[in-house]
């Protein structure tokens, strides 16, 4: 076969192109060149620079782009390129058909007609063997080949002094190089826009220089057949513990997805696992030979040369048959539903115990739980459109799935309930009124205590009373709110539920005045929707309405007066309002002596009380007192289910999971607020506010633990949602801008991260002003991509006033401190040494700890002290601090730029 070359041809698995040229010939097999059928002996850099040269005949290939293709990733001088040429021309001398003209100051053309005969494929061996020495790198020896394909041979190393293990890929033939440039390529996104992460393992060294061509990667764990087996076979594992890898898996896959990166070969062979030193199992994903890119200019925004995606899409590789999803059995592209595809595969593999198993026809017979079985049907779909959308929501579900059990077994519970008390209802209406009254006389007849027969009768006229409460509420509701929907009743058109809200509000105490009780719980429920839609001054004259209409209705002693007064306190310390946390904290001290003389306290005022003190503590960043207060409501609300609904109840879980992050506990926040997600999805649907909510949280959460790509990634997905839903000023739209910030600044976007801080910083500063807790984080935050990105001066102007903001409204707080680190880093880097040392002095450390979730956050004065004195010449001075840092920033949450900077002056001062 033989075609012409007008573009680069597409290159097929089973061939290989041997290039035809005047009377020359390049075989792509050997790769070794031929001029009138004498073979030339020439050095590898002079024929990449062919390769490039016969893709494009008779075109101008500047000599910039010769570099990148010829010497990628590495600073070379133009002589380099003049000289590979120059022994390229020689050998080429004796056909005078086939020249390489220069262009002056713009590159060379190969002049000659070419063609490209394509030749079955006979791959070459290595002649690689256990024990012998890596070729080019003598400190590593062969132990054991992990595979071999025609593409490459993938062995383990280890190093015969450290008996550290490495995974090396060779290329069988020189056309393979593309393949592991790929890998390269993608491997450098992937650190750039992710950080450091264990599930991606990264890729050491390589060399393209000379054969055999390798890359050397981190030694990630053993492939999930090899794992299985030395646990004793797949099915000898814990369903749990199989689920978890699963979902391992899924979160990998997804946040390779959320930076364009298609992997296009996941099967068990790709899955690699290791012992964590918790006892645990960490999973990676390997082997993106075969991989694609959607969005190629992530490369050039990173500044990554753009290695092995020359040719397109890749031809070397994709999925094994069994991991194929149909429509590419049919030819179609690769896309992230393919990916699931093979991720519901290796699911249904994992459930089942055996990695060779086919999804074949009749397969749910072999998966007990039908949750599973819906997630794997899901997830491999043969039809694309009816196929979970990401493999994100796949990890998700998998992650959830105790928490959709529970749910699952609730709603049975509560669907037997009430076809129990339906059938109830048809037979007590089957009897007559004697037989009802004779029963109830014999249950008196039988014992029943007069304490508690007057408790059940107050229990009666306070649900009676509460009915009719609720009954004129609704009646309410229906006939002054939500009749405003009509034009004759509202004073605008385009009059908002919230807006009808604020002027149905005056009506309550005119079409109540007789039935303060009605009136006061009206304007309680008015309070906690403006609470929740972050309209304070709203929310605080609804709270001050209710409290002094339950006084009215229940007197002086209301225990519903009491209970809204410390709804206020919660309200007044989430404001982050200058001054709100003081409100807050005297509004609960005026209440503490009336509620220690109640004996009992009545149910409902423990849970708030304790709800009050776990707010106030969170915010003052008192985060163990938060969570061991929240700890204390949910407990008491799970024993009073009559009092507090379910959405209540999981509202307190969610506030003690918050306080636990705030702890450092990241990932097992990261649990709660997942299967939380779940439950509220149940009550709310998709997009719930407290299901947004929740999402925000788990990108909080994903931040704390230093999954900064994935935090990114989760916030980029829900921000539209949530600024849709509770409006782009809410307060928590304004934390996850705030959570993006952080991340983005973690992974060096600087750009991003100034562009968001900017818009909360005027959100803030219009809605709570200039001393609030959000204008001063984002003006700090703001103010750190400055520093670090390039805007040093104006860095330093913002984190000026944004000091003095922290100073005036939370003196001494975790906030200032965090404020006075950030300013001193920027002005080290400064060089301004003496400001620097004076910002650092008198931080309250702690109360940063657990504003920043991070308990290691210490070592950031620590690290700051090291680099003044090492500035300073005091070498002994910087090691002694260096030596207080610890292995802080060798924990995958330590923030990235620090944590570079902390290598860097570990190697100059050699400690």
């Amino acid at each position: 076969m033989s075609d012409s070359v007008a573009s680069r041809p597409s290159r097929r698995r089973d061939t290989r192109r041997v290039w035809l040229f005047g009377g020359c010939a390049f075989d792509e097999r050997s790769w070794r060149l031929s001029v009138d059928g004498r073979p030339v002996d020439l050095e590898i850099k002079p024929l990449e620079l062919l390769l490039e040269l016969l893709h494009r005949p008779g075109e101008v290939v500047t000599k910039d782009e010769l570099l990148e293709a010829v010497w990628p990733a590495t600073t070379v001088v133009e002589g380099s390129l003049t000289t590979a040429i120059s022994k390229l021309r020689r050998a080429l001398a004796g056909d005078d058909r086939a020249r390489i003209e220069t262009v002056a100051r713009v590159g060379y053309r190969l002049t000659a007609d070419v063609e490209v005969e394509l030749h079955d494929a006979t791959p070459q061996g290595l002649a690689l063997r256990a024990g012998q020495a890596v070729p080019g790198r003598p400190a590593w020896r062969l132990t054991r080949r992990l595979g071999a394909s025609r593409a490459n041979e993938v062995w383990i190393a280890t190093n015969a002094k450290t008996a550290e293990a490495r995974v090396f890929k060779f290329a069988m033939e020189p056309v393979f190089l593309r393949n592991l440039k790929r890998e390269v390529t993608l491997a450098r996104l992937l650190r750039a826009s992710l950080g450091e992460r264990p599930d991606f393992p990264p890729i050491l060294e390589w060399n393209f220089e000379t054969a055999p061509f390798f890359i050397e990667i981190a030694y990630g764990g053993d492939d999930l057949p090899a794992w299985a087996e030395a646990q004793g076979g797949l099915d000898a594992i814990a369903l749990a513990t199989r689920l978890d890898v699963a979902a391992q898996v899924c979160a990998t896959v997804a946040a390779a997805h959320a930076l364009g990166v298609l992997h296009r070969d996941l099967k068990p062979s790709n899955i690699v696992v290791a012992a964590t030193p918790a006892g645990g199992w960490r999973v990676a994903v390997v082997d993106f030979g075969s991989a694609d890119l959607i969005e190629p200019e992530r490369l050039e925004a990173l500044e990554i040369t753009d290695l092995g995606f020359g040719d397109g899409p890749s031809r070397s590789g994709g999925s094994t048959s069994h991991y194929l999803a149909p429509e590419q059995h049919a030819g179609a592209p690769a896309t992230v539903g393919a990916d699931v595809f093979a991720l519901g595969v290796v699911l249904y593999q994992l459930v089942v115990g055996d990695v060779s198993r086919p999804l074949a026809a009749g397969w749910e017979r072999e998966v007990d739980d039908p949750l599973l079985a819906d997630d794997i049907a899901r997830a491999a779909a043969g039809d694309p459109s009816a196929r979970l959308s990401s493999a994100a929501l796949l990890a998700e579900r998998l992650r959830s799935l105790p928490a959709r059990r529970i749910q699952e077994e609730a709603d049975a519970t509560e669907q037997l309930r009430r076809s129990a008390l339906e059938q109830a209802l048809v037979r007590a209406r089957a009897r007559r009124p004697w037989v009802v009254a004779a029963g109830v006389a014999l249950a008196l007849g039988a014992g029943v205590s007069t304490v508690l027969y007057q408790q059940a009768r107050h229990d009666r006229d306070l649900a009676r009373r509460q009915t009719e409460v609720a009954r004129l509420a609704n009646d309410f509701l229906a006939s002054d709110l939500l009749a405003r929907s009509s034009p004759f009743r509202s004073a605008r058109a385009d009059e908002t539920l919230l807006d009808a809200v604020k002027a149905a509000a005056p009506g309550i105490d005119r079409r109540f005045g007789r039935e303060p009780a009605v009136a006061a719980q009206l304007h309680q429920t008015l309070a906690r929707a403006f609470d929740r839609r972050s309209d304070w001054p709203a929310a605080r004259a609804e709270y001050a309405r209710a409290a002094a209409l339950w006084q009215t209705a229940e007197g002086p002693a209301s225990v519903q007066s009491r209970i809204v007064r410390l709804q206020t306190a919660m309200m007044e310390a989430r404001t982050y309002e200058a001054g709100g946390l003081e409100r807050a904290r005297a509004i609960l001290a005026a209440e503490e002596p009336a509620l220690a003389a109640m004996s009992p306290l009545p149910p409902e005022l423990a849970v708030w009380r304790a709800s009050a003190r776990g707010m106030i503590g969170l915010i003052g960043n008192d985060a163990k007192l938060a969570a061991a207060e929240f700890g204390r409501a949910a407990r008491e609300a799970d024993r009073k289910p009559q009092l507090f609904d379910l959405g209540s109840r999981l509202t307190f879980l969610q506030r003690e999971a918050f306080a636990r992050m705030r702890l450092g506990d990241g990932a097992g926040a990261e649990t709660i607020f997942r299967r939380l997600v779940e439950g509220y999805r149940g009550l709310e649907g998709p997009d719930g506010g407290d299901v947004l909510m929740l999402r925000m949280n788990v990108a909080q959460a994903l931040m704390i633990q230093g999954r900064y790509g994935e935090a990114v990634a989760e916030a980029n997905r829900l921000y539209p949602k949530l600024a849709e839903v509770m409006g782009p000023e809410h307060e928590m739209t304004l934390q996850l801008l705030s959570t993006r910030i952080q991340s983005n600044g973690a992974l060096a976007r600087w750009d991003a991260a100034i562009a968001d801080a900017a818009r909360v910083y005027a959100i803030a500063v219009r809605k709570q002003g200039a001393a609030s807790f959000f204008a001063i984080a984002s003006l700090t935050d703001g103010a750190t991509a400055k520093c670090r990105g390039g805007q040093r001066a104006q860095g330093l102007a913002d984190l000026t006033e944004a000091h003095a903001q922290a100073h005036r409204g939370f003196p001494g707080s975790g906030l200032e401190g965090a404020v006075r680190f950030t300013w001193a880093d920027c002005l080290i880097a400064a060089g301004r040494l003496d400001e620097a040392e004076a910002r650092l002095e008198g931080i309250d450390v702690p109360a940063a700890a657990q504003l920043s979730g991070d308990p290691d956050w210490g070592a950031n004065i620590a690290l700051a002290q090291a680099r003044i004195a090492a500035a300073r010449g005091d070498l002994a001075g910087a090691r002694a601090a260096l030596a207080k840092v610890g292995r802080a920033f060798d924990k995958p949450a330590a923030d990235p730029y620090l944590a570079r900077v902390y290598r860097d002056l570990r190697g100059r001062l050699g400690a």
